[in-house]
């Protein structure tokens, strides 16, 4: 049987609505059972977010070489390159008060930001490894999987780079299974940062970068609790669990939070859909 994977950064956001995020990791098995999940468009947000981490990686990837920061032109054009082949798809942009409202916005703020972490962040680390991709068994017949964006030398970090228009509430779990499973490979990791580069709208100036630290021993707690709840969910919903009168294929293997701030057909491929019925017209 092919193993499951669970992604390393789906580990985050799964505690703030379980269904939500079953919806995502087991997408294929949830509709096999018999449900249909809505399609939900790729933000803009999510599009330049992608686009930083490649110009990102592109420059950390040569100087993880031969130690030697590349030109700003280097991540700029490798952002500006990934960007293009991200919004030829359905992406959603932001409204008209929004902080992406149109293609020339969203060019010129990835540049924007990819100079900021150019300027800000890269040539203080000293990298080891960059989008290197580790996976490991953490239960038989599922795979954790991730893919952290650098580990460094100073001394066995972990740094991870966020953006968004409002800084994350918590990226613990996420750090925590990367360290987890740079731990399963013979790699110990030290200390861990999140590097935040903030997407603005292109008529206010770009803030620099903030990083902040996270404690190893309590991301990895993190980490382990919410593996913990993915793997008993997707268990009770292939097999049920009798004392709780849940059934095989039952929704209620993965708890719902009607209250998330996501809980909308714009977030959530579950919403409205037979696989959850627990939303309220507030959310819609």
């Amino acid at each position: 049987m092919t193993p499951t994977v669970i992604r390393v950064s789906a580990l985050t956001g799964y505690p703030d609505c379980e269904r939500r995020g079953a919806a995502r990791l087991f997408w294929k098995e949830i509709v096999a059972a018999g449900f249909k999940l809505r399609w939900t468009p790729r933000s803009i947000g999510a599009a330049i977010g992608t686009a930083v981490h490649k110009g990102v990686a592109t420059e950390l990837a040569e100087k993880a070489k031969d130690g030697k920061l590349p030109p700003l032109s280097v991540p700029v054009d490798a952002a500006a390159d990934e960007l293009r082949e991200q919004i030829q798809g359905d992406v959603m942009f932001d409204g008209e008060r929004g902080t992406t409202r149109d293609r020339d916005e969203a060019m010129r703020q990835a540049a924007s930001m990819a100079r900021a972490y150019h300027t800000g962040i890269a040539p203080a680390v000293q990298p080891i490894r960059v989008e290197h991709r580790l996976e490991a068994e953490v239960a038989p017949g599922f795979i954790l999987s991730g893919q952290s964006d650098l580990v460094c030398r100073e001394p066995q970090s972990l740094r991870d780079l966020k953006t968004g228009a409002r800084a994350p509430a918590s990226a613990a779990p996420q750090i925590g299974g990367y360290s987890l499973l740079n731990r399963s490979h013979r790699m110990s990791i030290a200390t861990a940062n999140i590097d935040f580069v903030q997407r603005v709208r292109p008529s206010k100036a770009q803030p620099d970068p903030a990083t902040s630290s996270v404690e190893i021993a309590r991301a990895e707690t993190a980490a382990s609790m919410v593996l913990t709840h993915i793997l008993k969910g997707i268990a009770t919903f292939r097999h049920g669990d009798p004392e709780r009168n849940i059934l095989p294929g039952d929704p209620w293997a993965f708890l719902a939070n009607p209250s998330s701030v996501l809980c909308s057909a714009k977030y959530c491929p579950a919403h409205g859909t037979e696989f959850c019925r627990e939303w309220t017209p507030k959310n819609v």
